[in-house]
């Protein structure tokens, strides 16, 4: 009897990538056809995820100025508001590692910083491979969020969880850099004061 070798193809990974550097106001590309729309309104309350093909929406992020922040899924949850620290809540893992916990149809999520993609999105089965991660092969090309098969009926929900977490971390970013620039400003006339002539 002969013996046959079958080869597996692996499916490639999708590569969602960003039209604008933007995590509010972006069209998101997929094999260059948009495929996501980010759009937020003028006062930045609201931020939706749109489908570029249908204008279905597919999230829904609302910034509230008393009340909590909150994100709705028309597909998930009959489309009812959840805050948005329960819905990406976040928690200290067993090893000291902080990530935002998100619930998918798969189990938990943990999305957390990382070395070399930025932000990614691990499950709880798999803690060494990422199912999701930002992409960004220099400063100046467009940053893409890579999904990994399996992901399939939740990209609203990655795409909403990135976009929320990237933004957060780039105002975090943008204050400190604020913060050291004024320590920088108040430090330099102390530090030529003994160097007039």
């Amino acid at each position: 009897m002969d013996s046959q070798l079958t080869l597996v193809t692996a499916t490639p990974p999708i590569y969602l990538k960003f039209g604008s550097d933007s995590m509010i106001n972006a069209t998101i590309f997929m094999n260059s056809r948009p495929a996501y729309t980010l759009s937020t309104a003028l006062q930045g309350s609201t931020t939706d995820l749109s489908a570029s093909k249908t204008s279905e929406l597919l999230a829904r992020i609302s910034r509230k100025e008393i009340l909590p922040n909150t994100i709705a899924f028309p597909s998930v949850n009959n489309g009812k508001e959840i805050r948005l620290n329960k819905w990406m809540s976040r928690q200290k893992l067993s090893d000291g590692l902080h990530v935002h916990v998100i619930e998918t149809e798969i189990g938990k999520c943990f999305l957390r910083k990382h070395s070399v993609h930025r932000l990614a999105l691990f499950t709880e089965y798999e803690c060494e491979n990422p199912v999701a991660h930002w992409d960004r092969p220099n400063a100046t090309s467009p940053i893409s969020l890579v999904l990994y098969p399996g992901t399939e009926n939740f990209h609203p929900q990655i795409i909403a969880a990135f976009t929320i977490q990237e933004l957060r971390m780039r105002m975090a970013e943008k204050a400190d850099s604020v913060a050291l620039s004024r320590a920088a400003a108040q430090a330099t006339p102390i530090a030529t004061l003994g160097h007039r002539k």
